[in-house]
């Protein structure tokens, strides 16, 4: 009997590691997943009317990935300062802020 129980409990424990181990593999992909509505594009390809609001408004940030909506002019950047969190903005081709549609 003793060794049927440590049978299961050896068994659900292996379960248990095979499900976490599922379900950072779906985190992941999730990740790698492209931006709906945009395409990726290389920073130095961003207008610069983007680039100087860019300079002008989020001093001391940088701009280290891009994507654009080319339907709808607009740009998606992931922004990064010194000592905080990476940040999502969104911008039009003339340089104004904009929120993103849902």
């Amino acid at each position: 009997m003793t060794v049927a129980a440590a049978a299961t409990m050896l068994f659900a424990a292996e379960n248990v590691t095979a499900q976490e181990t599922q379900d950072v593999a779906v985190t992941t992909t999730e990740l790698q997943a492209p931006v709906e509505g945009y395409t990726k594009i290389e920073v130095a390809d961003l207008p610069v009317t983007v680039t100087d609001a860019v300079a002008e408004d989020k001093e001391g940030a940088k701009v280290t990935e891009a994507w654009v909506d080319a339907e709808n002019k607009t740009f998606k950047l992931t922004l990064e300062a010194e000592e905080a969190e990476p940040e999502t903005a969104y911008i039009n081709a003339a340089g104004e802020w904009i929120e993103p549609k849902e």
